[in-house]
């Protein structure tokens, strides 16, 4: 604890730690994004299985958002 601010330095890091976790999500939307516009480009054959994998990458990134929020 910062005696004159009366701030945790524990409670700033999992402020940080919970925007990283924010933004990853949002990352995982653009990948969600990305692979969505790149199927309707290309066609490789394998269309669904990276559409599967990306929404698990976003249920995943999700799931461990919320579980930071318990936990921190």
């Amino acid at each position: 604890m910062i005696p004159i601010l009366g701030i945790s330095i524990w409670a700033v890091a999992k402020g940080f730690i919970l925007v990283a976790f924010f933004l990853y999500i949002i990352f995982s939307f653009v990948v969600v994004r990305q692979i969505q516009l790149m199927t309707e480009t290309l066609e490789v054959g394998f269309e669904t299985q990276l559409k599967i994998l990306s929404y698990l990458h976003l249920a995943f990134a999700i799931l461990v958002f919320l579980a930071a929020l318990i936990v921190l």
